[in-house]
């Protein structure tokens, strides 16, 4: 008998392996070995190789809107604040593969001309979506690019994100330029 994994246990098993091994890591015989399955299982839910690279790569492009979803109803720093939390829990699931990896599609990016035009879009977008959070295209780079070394570092040092929350707030007082009083007020009501 053939043992058949649902289309999530291979995206999950192919998210792990991209960020883990790189693009190259994406196999089919090598996700079947690691899952101790058949191939036959993986062709039971995706055509080819190609199919579950696009999945993986669709489903990041797609996050945003998800996020977006999300944070209806929110407003002002509370909406940034929520943002900061899903981003924060999006970290942990990615590490587990249970949600598309900023580090693993930015190394993809670094090797694929194709992959990298795509993913610049969905930057662009992305840091569209921060500036009509925060009303400055500046303050939305920063908090994008602050992100992203939060992503890298997370990446090599993953016990580090565990100081995520507390700096984003730090953050949030830096790039919403709070003063000091404004701020001492907020952390009480922590």
């Amino acid at each position: 008998m053939v043992n058949r994994l649902g289309r999530e246990e291979w995206l999950r098993a192919s998210r792990l392996a991209l960020l883990k091994g790189g693009v190259e890591a994406v196999r089919v015989e090598k996700l079947a070995r690691d899952l101790k399955v058949t191939k036959g299982s993986f062709y039971w839910h995706f055509k080819d190789r190609a199919e579950i690279l696009e999945a993986l790569l669709g489903e990041w492009e797609r996050e945003l809107s998800g996020i977006a979803a999300r944070l209806q109803g929110t407003t002002g720093r509370d909406r940034i604040l929520s943002l900061l939390a899903i981003l924060a829990d999006l970290a942990k699931l990615s590490g587990r593969g249970r949600a598309p990896s900023d580090a693993a599609i930015f190394a993809w990016a670094a090797v694929s001309p194709e992959v990298a035009r795509r993913v610049n879009k969905a930057e662009r977008e992305r840091i569209k979506f921060l500036a009509g959070l925060t009303k400055s295209v500046d303050q939305a780079e920063i908090l994008y690019m602050t992100w992203l070394g939060f992503v890298a570092r997370g990446q090599r040092i993953p016990q580090s994100r565990k100081k995520f929350p507390r700096l984003a707030r730090a953050l949030l007082d830096v790039v919403l330029c709070e003063p000091r009083a404004s701020r001492r007020n907020r952390r009480e009501a922590i």
